[in-house]
């Protein structure tokens, strides 16, 4: 939905990146200019990833269709709030329509206090709203598979929609499947469903059906009632 802030959260490799910049494409495809800040991967390292996936970042950014930035947690807020800064710049002449912050998890190290942590996600998440800019915040998971770690912070009490991307371990096989545990506003689609990660970005399957443990990461096959 335009205008709202999504959070993506999920364990290495379940391809977070990869929706945050299938979210940015299509903006691109609708001519809205997408604004990346990464504060773990080089643009370069980013050019790469999509360059994988069928898509030329390196391309884009010369076109100044979108801009990917390389920044910290410190200097983000300072930008954000500084009306003669870079992100004001940036919004000022190409106005930025798509925002991904990769990830919201760095901001964590800002603060041990929970109600200050807080204070700072709601920051961001109004700072970009008032921008009228539609985003997603993309939080790591330690879990691979097994019980969820449930996040120390509140950021999903602060977004309009939370979405979780996991492992499932399944009859000896490794599977990808998608949560949406949160849409505001919305009667949104309950479904766990699996998903593949393919030229394109990722493609959402069917539903898992007759499998208990999803959320906890094993996937049990129902047994059939005996007759």
């Amino acid at each position: 939905m335009e205008g709202s802030a999504t959070l993506i959260e999920g364990s290495a490799g379940t391809g977070k990146t990869t929706l945050a910049l299938q979210f940015i494409m299509q903006g691109v495809k609708e001519g809205e200019h997408g604004l990346i800040f990464t504060f773990e991967q080089f643009p370069e390292q980013y050019y790469d990833c999509a360059g994988e996936l069928g898509w030329d970042l390196r391309a884009l950014q010369a076109e100044k269709k979108i801009h990917v930035v390389f920044t910290t947690p410190e200097d983000f807020l300072d930008e954000l709030d500084d009306p003669e800064g870079k992100i004001a710049k940036i919004l000022a002449e190409f106005g930025t329509k798509r925002i991904v912050l990769d990830s919201i998890t760095h901001f964590e190290k800002l603060s041990k206090d929970i109600g200050h942590l807080r204070s700072i996600e709601t920051d961001i998440v109004n700072g970009v709203k008032r921008e009228g800019m539609t985003a997603i915040f993309l939080k790591e998971n330690a879990n691979v598979l097994g019980k969820w770690d449930v996040s120390s912070n509140k950021i999903p009490f602060i977004v309009d929609t939370y979405i979780l991307l996991r492992y499932l371990e399944m009859e000896s096989e490794i599977k990808r499947c998608l949560m949406v545990l949160k849409m505001r506003g919305s009667d949104h689609d309950k479904d766990i469903r699996e998903y593949k990660i393919d030229q394109g970005g990722l493609q959402v399957g069917e539903k898992f059906t007759g499998v208990s443990g999803i959320f906890l990461g094993t996937g049990i096959q129902a047994r059939p009632a005996r007759k």
